[in-house]
Order: C-alpha cells, then sequence, then structure tokens
C-alpha cells in the first residue's frame, strides 16, 4: 500500500549475508589503502555495530593515533628535504576513507548476484510501499523488485559519486590529549585538548603533521540531508499511516528519525529489531521522540 514507508539500515543486508560489516568487511578494505593500520586505531567497541564506527570517527584518540608518526621526526642533519617533511607525507598515506568506502559498496553490491530474497522479509516488504534506506547496495531493486522511484539513498547509492560515511556534522569531540610535560618519561603528565597541544608544537614539521591530522579527522563526517528526504516524500506526495524499521540501529541519524516523526505525528510505528541492545536504543528514540504509536517485534 501506497501508505507505507520503510526504514532501512545496515542489518537489512545483514540479513542476506552480504559482506557489509564494519569489521572484517570494511576494515580488511581499508588496510590495503593504509600502511600504518590506521583504521585499528578507531576500533569499534561493537565490532559489528557500524554505527559504533561512525560515531567513533568523531572521537580521535590523538594518544593512538600519533602512532603514525613514530619513525618518522624530522632529521634536522640531513641536507634532503624528504628527511624532514616525511612525517608530514605520513597523513597523506594513512586514513584514506573514501576509497575503501567505494570498494566496500561495489564489493557488497556484487554479492547481490549470489543472493535470494529473505522469507520473512518477503512478508514484510510492499512493493507499493516507499523506503529510505541507508545503505548503499541495490537490494531492495535487484531482489525484491522495489521500483527504484520508490526507494531514497540517503546516504547515496552503488554507481553514484555520493557515498557518505561517518559521525554527524558537529559532532566532533576528540578525547583529551596526555603527554609528558617535561619529556623524560617520568612526567607530570598533562591532559589537555589536542588542538591547544597543537598550538603549542614549536617544530614547524611536527605542528604541520599534526594538524592536517586533525584536519582530516574532521573531515570524516556526513551531512543531515533531510532536504533530500523532505523533497523525496513532497515529491510522491507521500501520505504516510505506517513506517516500518528494519535493521537500523537507531543509534545514528537521529534527525531522520525526529522529521519523520513530526510530519507524520498519527503514523503507526512498527521496529523490527535483533539484539538487546539494539532493542535498548530502539526504546530510547521512542522515548526522546515521544513516538505515539510504536510496536517493537524481535526477530
Amino acid at each position: 500500500m501506497k501508505n507505507k514507508l520503510f526504514v532501512i539500515g545496515n542489518g537489512f543486508d545483514l540479513a542476506h549475508n552480504l559482506p557489509t560489516r564494519f569489521d572484517p568487511d570494511f576494515k580488511n578494505i581499508a588496510r590495503k589503502y593504509e600502511q600504518d593500520n590506521f583504521w585499528d586505531l578507531y576500533q569499534s567497541r561493537e565490532n559489528d555495530i557500524w554505527s559504533d564506527f561512525e560515531n567513533l570517527l568523531g572521537c580521535p584518540d590523538f594518544n593512538t593515533l600519533e602512532e603514525i608518526f613514530d619513525g618518522y621526526a624530522p632529521d634536522y642533519l640531513s641536507e634532503r628535504e624528504s628527511d624532514r617533511d616525511s612525517i608530514i607525507y605520513q597523513v597523506e598515506l594513512n586514513g584514506n576513507l573514501k576509497n575503501a568506502l567505494y570498494e566496500f559498496a561495489d564489493k557488497a553490491d556484487d554479492s547481490l548476484c549470489n543472493i535470494q530474497a529473505n522469507d520473512l522479509l518477503e512478508q514484510i516488504l510492499d512493493s507499493d510501499g516507499y523506503y529510505i534506506t541507508f545503505n548503499y547496495t541495490h537490494t531492495l531493486e535487484e531482489i525484491y523488485d522495489i521500483p527504484w522511484e520508490q526507494i531514497l539513498h540517503i546516504h547515496g547509492e552503488v554507481g553514484e559519486d555520493n557515498l557518505e560515511l561517518g559521525y554527524p556534522k558537529g559532532n566532533f569531540k576528540p578525547e583529551k590529549y596526555t603527554y609528558d610535560a617535561r619529556g623524560k618519561g617520568r612526567g607530570p603528565y598533562v591532559e589537555t585538548e589536542i588542538e591547544e597541544h597543537i598550538n603549542g608544537i614549536e617544530d614547524y614539521y611536527v605542528r604541520t603533521a599534526y594538524t592536517e591530522l586533525i584536519d582530516k579527522c574532521k573531515s570524516f563526517y556526513k551531512e543531515m540531508r533531510i532536504d533530500l528526504l523532505k523533497d523525496f516524500l513532497d515529491k510522491n506526495q507521500c501520505k504516510i499511516e505506517e513506517i516500518i524499521v528494519y535493521g537500523h540501529s537507531c543509534a545514528i541519524d537521529f534527525d531522520y528519525f525526529s522529521y519523520l516523526n513530526k510530519r507524520y505525528s498519527n503514523a503507526y510505528w512498527k521496529f523490527y529489531v535483533r539484539g538487546a541492545e539494539q532493542e535498548s536504543n530502539v526504546r530510547y528514540l521512542i522515548m526522546e521522540n515521544s513516538i505515539k504509536n510504536p510496536d517493537i517485534i524481535k526477530v
């Protein structure tokens, strides 16, 4: 029915055994683009929760990230500039998120040729419904024959140059930086904001390297595209009475849920959850947004 809106997250693709986990699927690809296991320093607390990785991108810990500079201190006794600015070049060699992301998405989409429809999802999905998917893949289109014009890939899709990944813009909160004030390995140890520490670095090459590294970390964000969501719903003149959420952790992308709840304040919500953590996230989301008519279904 045209009055149904489906919100689809990564758990949907995982239900089809697509290679879309942060660990090992994304990390194994990302490591190919790195020299120093940069992404290991962003290790998620929950290896299979993609949103944890996205959120943690906004919380870099330079106490570990600075390991990429080990062995690259400027050599002022050398006459070669490369022996001084190699520490800066290290930033270029690490944290190549976009390259890994596009290969990761392409690989997952290519895997669709080997999967079949999920029996439960065949019962849940509706070919006449509208879909907001946070996935890059074309699982809905290719496996369930959902018309493309009824689908909004809010974070981009394979085949387009628009893939997005990262923490919500404005949520950049790096960990406190701890350093040995005397530099003798005996303390006292000082805790400070990383940018304050960087501003106090006297060595030009070291300061530049740290500045470029924190700028790279700041770039790992994604925009909240409420405008895209609004345009999609307006264009289709959606009169939504039921919102079905499947495979979304409900631990990120809160603005989209808030917008939908305000726009369709009387809609009946149905959340399909797997595991205690996702259920807890959903209950918090319901409470924070005062969703009137929710139903939680365990799968």
